[in-house]
């Protein structure tokens, strides 16, 4: 199991490899021992930032070296580090590189060289021949060449101004290879975008089977904030190594992500930063699930939980594992890139602490997420916030222009940079007020935690306002410390975050019992939900939709069908005939 919280190690070695590039050397036998080449670990530089970097090397002794680039405010604090500073880290994270063959080829350009380093020294063990092409700008930018050659490996080296090997680019050193009749089993890169795209029109070409380690903004590094998508993929979890041919399918090479979610070229001339279509997708009919609320018809009442996913393709993905609806970023008017990391958590075992800072894109933005969302035909639940009337205001006269079922405002974030709605009644009652008259007839939810005093009394004024549903709950307020620098460890210069997972599930089932006994709107639960006996209890409690959030991070979208099948045999098990026949039952006794 990797570690999920930000561990301090010592930095017992520091090398500098060229005029950009450092390798740290650590210590560290829990990350060493399961390093596959390819993954990658978050560093976390205390009080500045937390980053992806990819594993260089690890040994079975538990050493690992991380090659990192000074490349940003982060990295360059970091390259101001020396031997003995405490320095955190969490992984080892993602999927590897899969070695297949006896002759293969690594194509690395720029510090793409540290991952293949790990990955020549896997092969090599498994007798492999490999041959590495190495490109950079001039000769003083060679990552790690006498490493690959003292391993074996055949080094080939490009160099844009011919100072070093091929004059030219790394990828045209490679069609001149392939031209001249050499053959490979498969081909692994790393390297700036532009230049894996090309690998990969090259090896198609050549029918040569092709891994490409890709990079994306990660924050949580586990699945969960949807940051680091990719088609509908997270780098961070499914990647960061893909099959070419599953690139093919996504807008690699064209477009990314910046770190508020927002679409952002990767060459002057992508044009519009459309996905690539998703198949139209009709969920099956399911009597035993099959919900309505708020005049909403649901193939059965599961869904993710806000904050799950900021791409269109990735709830379309959670929709097709089964989900029932699917829920949005929480989406404000503006454009915002969120908190530093460390962002995710894990602080016990399925409970984790999350301070992502409601990054987002701005909703004028969000129209090409929920137009891949849709092409899934389940019920679409925008999220969205705002600190003040006309801030809600104006995100839902946009709101209302694109294709969505449901609106929930999320009143109760625990740490963004302006305090919880939930936690100024009258401003919030406005809000609902002013909002319900503008989405009519659009049914609005609104999302609750325990933090504030009495959510019963909380939910009651929000249903006269003119709330269609309450959801409860999110996070509890927060603030994890590392004790041995008594700091906190969260981004947020506060060091506040919200607590969501196992942590929740006994607290969640109350306040929706305590909610079904004084409102007559429907009930959304959220908070824990990690089994069919999770949802039943907070069906039985009060509830009739339940969301899942943590869940998603320990499970993967595998939690949809999952749960479904143990509700339907429950129901079976139990004479009951719809799910609906349950809501409210411990209510009744």
């Amino acid at each position: 199991m990797p570690l999920n919280i930000p561990t301090l190690h010592r930095l017992k070695e520091l090398r500098t490899e060229t005029e950009e590039v450092k390798t740290f050397k650590f210590l560290s036998p829990e990350i060493g021992r399961e390093s596959e080449p390819g993954q990658f670990v978050m560093v976390w530089n205390p009080g500045i930032d937390e980053i992806p970097i990819s594993i260089a090397a690890a040994s079975p002794t538990g050493e690992i070296e991380l090659a990192i680039a000074n490349v940003g405010d982060c990295t360059h604090s970091l390259h101001q580090k020396h031997i003995g500073d405490l320095i955190g880290l969490r992984g080892p994270y993602g999927n590897g590189f899969r070695i297949n063959g006896a002759q293969i080829c690594m194509v690395a350009g720029g510090y793409g060289a540290a991952p293949l380093r790990f990955a020549a020294m896997r092969a090599k063990e498994l007798s492999t021949d490999v041959v590495v092409l190495i490109g950079a700008g001039n000769s003083a930018e060679l990552l790690y060449t006498k490493e690959f050659e003292r391993m074996g490996c055949d080094v080939r080296i490009a160099t844009e101004d011919g100072s070093d090997g091929y004059r030219g680019m790394v990828t045209e050193l490679l069609e001149e290879i392939l031209t001249s009749g050499e053959r490979f089993e498969q081909v692994l890169t790393c390297g700036p975008e532009p230049m894996l795209a090309h690998v990969c029109e090259i090896t198609s070409k050549a029918r040569i089977a092709t891994q490409v380690s890709v990079e994306r903004i990660v924050k949580c590094g586990c699945g969960a904030c949807g940051s680091c998508d990719i088609g509908g993929n997270q780098v961070c979890k499914d990647g960061p190594v893909f099959e070419a041919d599953i690139l093919k399918h996504t807008e690699f090479g064209k477009w990314r992500r910046e770190k508020s979610g927002k679409r952002s070229p990767i060459k002057s001339d992508t044009g519009e930063l459309l996905s690539i279509p998703s198949p139209l997708f009709t969920p099956e009919h399911e009597p035993l699930l099959a919900t309505k609320l708020c005049g909403i018809a649901f193939c059965n009442p599961i869904a993710n939980a806000a904050g799950f996913g900021v791409s269109g393709k990735s709830l379309y993905r959670y929709a097709v594992a089964g989900a029932g609806a699917v829920v949005t970023k929480s989406v404000g008017l503006y454009e915002r890139d969120g908190y530093p990391n460390p962002t995710f958590i894990e602080v016990s075992p399925l409970s984790y602490v999350n301070a992502m800072g409601l990054p987002n894109p701005g909703i004028k933005n969000y129209k090409l997420e929920i137009e891949d969302a849709k092409r899934a035909d389940v019920p679409l639940i925008l999220s969205f916030f705002g600190k003040d009337v006309a801030e809600c205001r104006a995100v839902a006269k946009h709101a209302i222009k694109y294709p969505i079922d449901m609106l929930e405002f999320n009143a109760s974030c625990p740490h963004s940079d302006f305090v919880a709605i939930e936690n100024t009644p009258k401003l919030l009652r406005s809000i609902i007020k002013e909002v319900r008259e503008i989405v009519q007839p659009i049914p609005l939810a609104v999302k609750i935690s325990p933090n504030v005093g009495d959510p019963a009394g909380l939910a009651m004024t929000l249903e006269k306002a003119g709330a269609d549903a309450i959801t409860a709950v999110n996070t509890v307020i927060a603030r994890p410390v590392d004790n041995t620098l008594d700091i906190p460890i969260l981004g947020n210069p506060t060091g506040y975050g919200g607590k969501s997972g196992k942590a929740l599930s006994a607290g969640g089932k109350q306040v929706i019992s305590a909610l079904y006994e004084e409102l007559k709107i429907p009930l959304i639960a959220v908070g824990g939900i990690f089994s069919a006996k999770d949802v039943i209890e907070y069906a039985m409690n009060g509830a009739s939709l339940f969301q899942i959030g943590s869940a998603l991070v320990s499970e993967g979208p595998e939690i949809f069908p999952k749960l479904k099948q143990e509700l339907k045999q429950y129901l079976v098990a139990n004479g009951y005939k719809n799910i609906e026949e349950l809501v409210g039952v411990a209510h009744r006794r």
